[in-house]
């Protein structure tokens, strides 16, 4: 038996881990530190991977990695075309470049965030967990991995795939058309050129954090009128030809907002952001509805394209942290862009742990259970003894079992009056 460990060690850290081509377990580390989307390097899921396993680390043979971070041309490139044309942007990645040059194993806190040069000391950092032994590691295109979990959710032999989020090594959409073997790029947008780092930006300007509070403008969307749409697609997001689309990083600068820095003339557009601490305006509720609607067209923009030059291929699979703005999803439904979706329980980075290892299995060209990949639930369970175990320990009164019937009465009861239950049963979520 050999053990393949994956992992993703940054914004959503996570670790899986198969053993041949059958997956043992995939964990996200925020399950473990109560960190919300922890970007900590992922030490208590590789952990908690092993446990589950049963399994000490030298049994692991290969180590996956959803990042090749040597391809840094493009985003050097785009780094200092930013930083030449604006003063605020130079601030605002000179103090990010300090911060990815900062190791995570230093005295720094431990759920720190993880950073890219994290993996230029990778044999270094998983020296915690692995001690002196010495796996092979690999290094994997991140949009690969985003869409090979993705992909594995199909039955279908064509379709169309995309993978988009705030940017890979180079890339920030990737635009597939998939026909049995073969596999045919539609489309690419070089970073930063962004559908994430643009609708990222917004959350920042209307006082949510970045790259947690998006599911909160999200839902203010629906509250609001587009109004700003027109002055967005002329001055932020401007569609182009062939489904293609240009971020005007210049005012939509996402360094910057992620310092809370924001230009006056994006001001004089939108009016003053929102401070955290405030109550939103009407205006700041129809700037959600606004870039919501840019966003799904933008999306369907993108689409369009590959739907006329593959017109029968009516599915699609979508993959990347943009899949999580559900809203979107459901316009593509409705509007009938394409017959059926799919998308994987973990279309974001922490998924790129599973993906990583399904693109060391093909390099080595080992056969993988597709409807274990499949699952959502693929943390630890407890049997009937630890849980008799922790009762006794922390209950000074044993509840009562309850029988299959009584539970389910007693639980619909509950909810019923408007009370929250909390229910285990099987493994816990990835």
């Amino acid at each position: 038996m050999k053990y393949t460990l994956g992992l993703a060690t940054m914004e959503n850290s996570a670790a899986s881990l198969f053993c041949d081509g059958t997956l043992i377990a995939a964990v996200e580390q925020e399950r473990l530190s109560r960190i919300k989307n922890d970007g900590s390097f992922p030490h208590l899921a590789i952990q908690e991977c092993f446990r589950i396993a049963g399994i000490c680390p030298e049994k692991v043979d290969n180590i996956a990695i959803y990042w090749q971070p040597w391809r840094i041309g493009t985003r050097t490139f785009g780094v200092f075309r930013k930083m030449a044309g604006s003063a605020m942007a130079r601030q605002a990645i000179m103090s990010k470049a300090g911060q990815m040059l900062s190791s995570s194993d230093s005295k720094s806190s431990e759920n720190s965030n993880s950073s890219w040069g994290d993996l230029f000391r990778l044999r270094k950092i998983l020296q915690k967990d692995f001690g002196q032994h010495r796996p092979r590691i690999s290094f994997y295109n991140h949009h690969t991995c985003h869409q090979l979990y993705a992909e594995s959710m199909r039955d279908w032999d064509e379709f169309i795939s995309l993978s988009y989020d705030g940017g890979g090594e180079t890339a920030s959409t990737i635009l597939n058309a998939v026909t049995g073997r073969a596999r045919q790029e539609i489309s690419m947008h070089r970073w930063p050129n962004s559908l994430g780092h643009f609708y990222s930006f917004f959350t920042g300007y209307l006082g949510f954090q970045m790259l947690e509070g998006e599911y909160k403008m999200m839902g203010l969307a629906p509250y609001g009128d587009p109004v700003f749409a027109d002055t967005i697609r002329k001055h932020i997001l401007q569609f182009e030809t062939g489904g293609r689309y240009r971020l005007n990083t210049i005012l939509a600068d996402y360094h910057a907002a992620l310092k809370g820095m924001f230009s006056t003339e994006v001001e004089g557009l939108f009016g003053p952001r929102r401070r955290p601490d405030a109550e939103p305006e009407q205006r700041h509720i129809d700037l959600a509805a606004s870039v919501q609607k840019v966003y799904e067209d933008a999306l369907i923009h993108l689409l369009r394209p590959a739907r006329d030059a593959y017109p029968d291929l009516k599915r699609l699979v979508v993959s990347g942290g943009c899949a999580l703005n559900v809203t979107a999803n459901g316009r593509l439904l409705k509007e009938e862009v394409f017959d059926e979706i799919i998308i994987p329980p973990a279309p974001h980075d922490a998924g790129c742990a599973i993906g990583a290892c399904l693109a060391d299995l093909n390099r080595r060209q080992i056969h993988t259970d597709q409807k274990r990949i499949r699952s959502p639930y693929l943390g630890a369970a407890f049997g009937k003894d630890t849980i008799d175990s922790v009762l006794d320990e922390n209950c000074k009164i044993r509840p009562a079992a309850l029988t299959q019937p009584d539970l389910i009465e007693q639980t619909t009861g509950f909810l019923a009056r408007g009370l929250v239950v909390a229910w285990f049963h099987g493994e816990a979520e990835f």
